[in-house]
């Protein structure tokens, strides 16, 4: 959509439009969203105040479960009764609110159960329900990573330092790189309405794939450890000694050939070609520092290494583009 600024009071002064055109010219203007994001970022914070000061009041998880269903039922209020895009932020903000809160409800009342798979099931199933039912593509990407945590993958914060930890990196690169295609795939029959939705989701799971190449690069897999192992750490290392394990070279040799099928196999340029050389420039340099080490002759084999990467992919990406998927 191409857009035009027009300065009316001066094209008036310089005679270069009367004022009849003027007004008509004004009629076209669109209206000014401004007061409109300042009213919904009001309503917003006002919405998040009420919240806390309710939970301060009455604190216990009853609350938040009613908070989270009000939000939620404010959103749909505003979903069928809203004209334009006037308060959709707020709807948004709303959606988001009673979704988290409703999953974090489920996760307090279930965080006595030591098998956490029922919870996550519960969450991943409240965000894709949220997700499909307000059409909103941030909720689409927490419905897949929801799904992550059901195969044991999640991430970690401590002081200054950040983890991510995939315990069942076979599992996660099958199901979520099926994942990834059936939803790339699907994409193209779907309606314009839903393609935002997909795409999102399509993606988010087209980088779970890839966490767990990188995982499973470093440390291999045994299959299964993330349900089947038991919990103690003797028991557990003779359970280790019997299960099937991938060691961590298959995994290594196999995140070069997906991410160089998927480079060749997609459109340049693409969010997939471009992710794809990304995750390939990790995995060169993780294993770097894996397998050599910061030593003096590594760096400038390495260097040297990077340089003919970059003239490779220069000439590849300026060849001419004769794909189109």
């Amino acid at each position: 959509m191409t857009r035009i600024t027009l300065d009316l009071d001066a094209l008036l002064a310089k005679g270069q439009i009367d004022s009849a055109e003027a007004l008509r010219l004004q009629g076209f203007a669109l209206p000014d969203r401004h007061n409109g994001l300042l009213v919904n970022i009001l309503l917003i914070f006002g919405a998040i105040s009420v919240a806390g000061g309710t939970i301060a009041l009455v604190p216990n998880a009853m609350t938040g479960l009613i908070l989270a269903l009000l939000s939620l039922g404010g959103a749909e209020f505003l979903r069928r009764s809203a004209r334009g895009n006037s308060l959709k932020t707020l709807g948004m903000a709303l959606t988001l609110m009673g979704t988290l809160g409703l999953a974090g409800w489920v996760g307090w009342e279930f965080r006595e159960v030591d098998d956490g798979t029922l919870p996550t099931l519960l969450i991943a199933l409240i965000m894709t329900a949220s997700a499909l039912w307000f059409r909103s593509a941030l909720l689409a990407a927490f419905a897949v990573l929801s799904l992550g945590a059901i195969l044991g993958s999640g991430t970690g914060y401590w002081h200054a330092s950040y983890a991510l930890f995939v315990e069942e990196p076979t599992i996660t690169i099958i199901v979520f790189g099926l994942l990834a295609a059936g939803l790339y795939h699907a994409r193209k029959s779907l309606a314009d309405a839903w393609a935002n939705l997909v795409t999102v989701s399509a993606r988010t799971a087209f980088f779970m794939m890839n966490f767990g190449f990188w995982v499973g690069s470093l440390w291999g897999d045994r299959v299964g450890e993330h349900w089947f192992a038991p919990s103690r750490w003797s028991d557990r290392s003779e359970w280790r000694e019997t299960a099937l394990a991938i060691p961590d070279h298959v995994f290594t040799l196999g995140w070069i050939g997906a991410l160089v099928a998927v480079i060749a196999t997609s459109r340049r340029s693409s969010f997939l070609s471009i992710t794809s050389i990304v995750f390939l420039t990790i995995h060169g340099y993780t294993q770097y520092f894996e397998y050599l080490g910061a030593k003096p002759e590594t760096l400038v084999v390495g260097g040297l290494v990077l340089v003919g990467l970059a003239v490779a992919g220069a000439r590849f990406l300026m060849r001419p583009n004769a794909k189109t998927a």
